[in-house]
């Protein structure tokens, strides 16, 4: 592709939607910025013995009970989560994503920040109302282009400069 040479139509290896076409595909390793819902099992102890006894006991239950809550709560904390290698398919519309065996529809629309780091082949793709996605890969810096390119047709080159943080 030259510069200002619209971007290639490929055939699709899925069913896309009236007037949807495909413009690339690749493979990228990605990322998900989200906190996971952990929860952690309270133990209790039942005490039969000496006033001794059930202060040693509630102790070391209080402690386990005290690590658990910090575990769990150091797991629930919002952190990039591994997604693996996925297969990416760019189209005038949307980014379909193939995860554990099933496509995932990301829509351009959704989008409001796209942070390239084309040195890096890594963007990060920063929605209103979903988790942040971070796609890494030797192909990312095209499809990085792709996209933008999609963007600026769509919304305008003015758009696309303010969702793009480079």
């Amino acid at each position: 592709m030259s510069l200002g040479e619209p971007l290639p139509v490929l055939s699709s290896p899925v069913l896309l939607e009236w007037g949807e076409v495909l413009h690339a595909s690749g493979h990228a390793t990605g990322w998900r910025y989200q906190a996971f819902d952990v929860s952690y099992e309270q133990r209790r102890a039942l005490v039969i013995g000496g006033p001794l006894l059930a202060g040693i006991t509630a102790a070391v239950t209080a402690g386990a009970n005290r690590r658990a809550r910090q575990e769990a709560e150091r797991r629930a904390v919002p952190q990039w989560h591994p997604l693996g290698q996925l297969q990416l398919l760019a189209t005038n519309y949307r980014l379909l994503v193939l995860h554990d065996g099933t496509w995932a529809s990301v829509w351009y629309d959704a989008i409001r920040q796209v942070r390239p780091a084309m040195a890096e082949g890594r963007v990060e793709l920063i929605f209103e109302d979903d988790a942040p996605y971070e796609l890494v890969g030797s192909w990312v810096p095209y499809l990085t282009v792709v996209l933008t390119t999609v963007l600026a047709e769509r919304l305008g080159t003015a758009a696309v400069a303010a969702v793009l943080l480079v």
